[in-house]
């Protein structure tokens, strides 16, 4: 089976539409809902504290997460993986994360009580962001046709952008700001201010139902200024260093939903994409069955 995994520092994305947060843990649970015992050790998946280091042919978790996205996305055994660096990583470490896959191709995995041999037969690694090109609806291919294309891609702890002019990409650009520096941001705010221990994991659920602390609904205003300020990190980025008068610009990835108002206000040739947070993985899906079906 061919299959795309965004495997990002926020969530991890399938091309089968599954989706679930880039969290893991060690141990069991009290439910066990989330549970699946990964070479031996048993893991609750979507719980714990998110990762935010950069290399994911070093993250402890990019395995058990991976071999998780697999079982859960579908019942085979054996796969063909798309998976995604962020684009100013992308030449420098897909060699190596590559390898990294490769060597660790089998797991064994217990999913919902079913014993699995899970290997991956083939690996291709792509550039974040770019993938989104791969996804988009005919509709769109036809508005955009030999324009030139700027695609902003808003993640977790990055922002990649790149440039597709006649269907090849000729620049690209990563900003180090994500929905998790914003979310971060956010804590830090509350716990200084009301002296709380608030975790990074809070941030999203201040974020969409505001800060309900001693018994009642505090005022949330001071959110406004952290989404300016990233939004303004990002918007400064792709004005210094892309035109964005030519063609259109595609926003995409799951920061794009709590940004696109403002990008909406600045940009007139914004095309907000229908499917945010699959793109990349259903565009490296649509990457490998171009790749491995041709052969």
């Amino acid at each position: 089976m061919i299959i795309g995994i965004d495997l990002g520092n926020f969530g991890v994305n399938t091309s089968e539409n599954d989706f679930f947060y880039s969290k893991i843990s060690e141990g069991s649970s009290f439910t066990n809902k989330n549970s699946i015992i990964y070479e031996g050790k048993e893991f609750q998946i979507g719980e714990g504290e998110f990762s935010t280091d950069w290399n994911k042919s070093e993250k402890e978790t990019t395995l058990p997460l991976l071999f998780s996205a697999l079982a859960r996305s579908s019942k085979e055994n054996f796969f063909q993986v798309v998976l995604g660096l962020p684009i100013q990583q992308y030449n420098a470490n897909k060699a190596n994360y590559k390898r990294y896959i490769e060597e660790n191709r089998g797991k064994t995995i217990i999913y919902k009580g079913i014993k699995r041999e899970i290997i991956i037969s083939d690996v291709i690694i792509a550039p974040e962001g770019a993938a989104a090109y791969y996804n988009l609806s005919e509709e769109q291919k036809i508005l955009i046709g030999n324009k030139p294309l700027i695609i902003v891609d808003i993640g977790g702890r990055t922002t990649n952008i790149c440039l597709f002019e006649k269907g090849k990409i000729t620049k690209i650009w990563t900003i180090p700001t994500g929905m998790l520096n914003i979310y971060q941001d956010i804590i830090s705010y509350i716990n200084t201010t009301y002296t709380e221990e608030f975790k990074l994991e809070d941030g999203e659920v201040i974020l969409k139902e505001g800060l309900f602390l001693r018994g009642k609904q505090q005022d949330i205003r001071f959110i406004k200024p952290i989404l300016q300020k990233h939004f303004n990190s990002i918007y400064k980025d792709l004005q210094l260093n892309f035109n964005t008068s030519k063609g259109y610009v595609l926003l995409t990835g799951g920061g794009s939903i709590t940004l696109v108002k403002a990008f909406k206000n600045r940009l007139e040739n914004l095309i907000i994409s229908d499917d945010p947070l699959f793109d990349n993985a259903k565009g490296f899906k649509k990457l490998g069955v171009s790749l491995w079906c041709a052969k």
